[in-house]
């Protein structure tokens, strides 16, 4: 099972995150990178240590679409889906935590054990180490002793239990033998993109 950032899970709305964070001050930021479905939210101050960027996703476009298509089979649910509000409809896809202060890489290795994988992110620029299992990537300093930020994405089997628990069943994208591992941010392979 892959870690999860202080008790955030695949499916949680926006609004069980910011309950959980009621002290913390919330920015919705505009990456380049992000489409109409992928909404990104900073979470500093409060309790918080650091900063905590969480991408969330959006369906509300794809169900606007579809009731505009007219060929769907329950219009009147998917009115009710494309008409949640923001603490409704955003559910989260990955976290990434920045610490106010770099963390040594040696503490994290001693919380997580040796990594699986390291090197060059995929731009070329990035030193990191990820622990696949576990769903973590650290981007570290160019002298590899400090991590300067972690991304957290979530297992198919997490992925799979949160749809369990929300809403009943598992999309066939996600059923066993359809995929494998982590399942990373939308565009991004090592790390996720920069906010």
């Amino acid at each position: 099972m892959a870690d999860t950032h202080l008790g955030i899970r695949p499916l949680d709305s926006l609004g069980e995150v910011r309950a959980r964070f009621p002290d913390s001050q919330r920015v919705r930021m505009a990456p380049d990178w992000a489409d109409e479905s992928q909404v990104l939210f900073s979470f500093t101050g409060g309790t918080l240590q650091g900063q905590l960027l969480v991408l969330f996703i959006d369906g509300r476009p794809d169900y606007r679409r579809e009731i505009a298509d007219g060929f769907a089979d329950d219009l009147d649910a998917l009115k009710l889906l494309a008409a949640e509000s923001d603490d409704q409809a955003l559910r989260v896809k990955w976290v990434r935590w920045v610490p106010t202060t770099p963390l040594r890489v040696q503490d994290v290795v001693a919380k997580y054990g040796r990594w699986d994988a390291g090197g060059l992110s995929d731009d070329g620029f990035r030193l990191y180490r990820s622990w696949d299992a576990r769903g973590i990537t650290a981007l570290l300093s160019e002298d590899e002793q400090s991590v300067l930020m972690m991304d957290f994405v979530f297992t198919e089997d997490e992925q799979r239990e949160a749809f369990m628990r929300r809403y009943g069943q598992v999309p066939s994208w996600l059923r066993p033998g359809a995929g494998g591992g982590t399942t990373a941010a939308p565009g991004a392979s090592r790390f996720m993109p920069a906010p």
